[in-house]
């Protein structure tokens, strides 16, 4: 899919798909960097997973990100579709089935 294709998805489901692919990569700083740009942003300066454990930390900020935002992007949803896009564009999200 190119940019454009990306761009005619509701952004829930370039959320999962972003979400999906970065988890599956352990990406814990796609997560970071996201949330410090939500309008709750998250104080992630403490947070410094074992590796082992990264899936784990990242449902831990996943969890924290739901209940702070109630899963609503709020004034940054322009800037987490393009997060969304950029993430999948570059890593190779293929299209969910």
């Amino acid at each position: 899919m190119n940019a454009s294709d990306l761009d005619q998805l509701p952004t829930a489901d370039l959320q999962h798909r972003a979400f999906a692919l970065a988890r599956e990569r352990r990406d814990w700083r796609f997560f970071i960097d996201l949330f410090r740009h939500t309008p709750t942003a998250l104080d992630s300066e403490d947070l410094d997973p074992d590796v082992a454990e990264i899936g784990v930390a990242i449902d831990d900020l996943l969890g924290m990100w739901r209940e702070a935002t109630q899963g609503d992007w709020g004034s940054a949803e322009p800037l987490a579709r393009a997060a969304f896009i950029d993430y999948i564009r570059r890593h190779g999200g293929a299209p969910a089935s």
